[in-house]
């Protein structure tokens, strides 16, 4: 017992400190949060970086899509034009608009759009990051009151989670299978149902076209999610009075709702970071072993510090 005891104690006196400098090193290296800053970082001037040169690929998905062209769209320079060029339309279609004089950064809606202020020692700290469905709103005011009152929010998915906004396109080939990635059970469910036999798919009852007349800023589709009566009609308008024999009140058996349950997931852009407690843990379970393994050796070195004592 005693023996046992005492190489715990040697496997403490390692432990403790490895678990000390662990913490201190994954506490120093952890990344930090650059999504809405507390405080602005140190900025660099926008002429000496080059994100082409690092980031090829999200730049050049950029340059063409409606985010890159939001100055050069030939829609966009109609009827800015027609209507004398007003400088208030500019408020979301360049970067770093100076409404005082006129002028304005870069064409389109950049990279210092989102990723804004620039960090002064980057690519060494990261950019900071905005990805909040409220920046989105500032061009897109109607979308955004629409998200707000959806089961979306309230789950925590805002734009990021569906939308690219490099390529400004969805994050999967069609909202269907976008839909699939969350809502997994009723999108199998679906494919066995009539309205999936029928050509159907999620966007067709809850993605539902506007008036192609909307104001700008607004997207074509209804970001509410919400099906209304005016959904069903659209395809079910003549048949108001079905038989009674369709609407059974006490079915025998029970008829399953395909669509009843709600699978409640959120899609998150970023892994939830590993706190350094879990590093120093691991660090401590390798000190103690490493402190029962060597105890042996240690007392033999103090024993024969011991008798040489003696003999001295």
């Amino acid at each position: 017992m005693r023996t046992f005891i005492r190489r715990l104690f040697y496997g403490l006196l390692f432990a403790i400190p490895l678990m000390m400098v662990t913490f201190v090193i994954a506490q120093a290296s952890a990344p930090s949060q650059a999504t809405a800053p507390d405080t602005a970082p140190a900025t660099a001037p926008a002429d000496e970086l080059d994100c082409r040169s690092c980031h090829t690929a999200f730049y050049d998905a950029w340059e063409q899509s409606a985010h890159g062209n939001a100055t050069s769209d030939p829609a966009f320079r109609k009827a800015w034009e027609a209507q004398g060029e007003p400088i208030d339309c500019l408020v979301c279609h360049v970067t770093g608009l100076n409404a005082t004089t006129g002028e304005w950064e870069e064409d389109g809606i950049s990279c210092k759009a989102c990723h804004s202020p620039v960090t002064a020692n980057h690519p060494k700290e990261p950019m900071a990051a905005d990805r909040s469905a409220k920046l989105c709103g500032n061009c897109h005011p109607e979308t955004y009151f629409e998200w707000q009152v959806s089961a979306h929010r309230d789950e925590g998915l805002d734009c990021y989670g569906c939308h690219d906004p490099h390529m400004t396109s969805l994050k999967a080939e069609s909202p269907a299978l976008l839909c699939a990635s969350c809502h997994r059970d009723r999108s199998s469910n679906f494919t066995h149902t009539a309205h999936s036999e029928q050509g159907l798919t999620c966007a067709n009852c809850h993605l539902v076209e506007l008036d192609p007349m909307a104001e700008e800023g607004r997207s074509a589709k209804d970001h509410s999610f919400f099906v209304s009566l005016v959904s069903c009609n659209n395809c079910h308008v003549y048949e108001m009075h079905d038989p009674v024999e369709a609407h059974l009140e006490d079915p025998t058996p029970p008829v399953p709702d395909a669509m009843a349950a709600v699978e409640h997931a959120a899609v998150f852009a970023e892994p939830e970071p590993v706190s350094p407690i879990g590093f120093s843990s691991l660090a401590g379970l390798i000190g103690i072993a490493l402190g029962i393994v060597v105890a042996p050796w240690i007392d033999k070195a103090q024993h024969g510090l011991r008798n040489k004592r003696e003999e001295d």
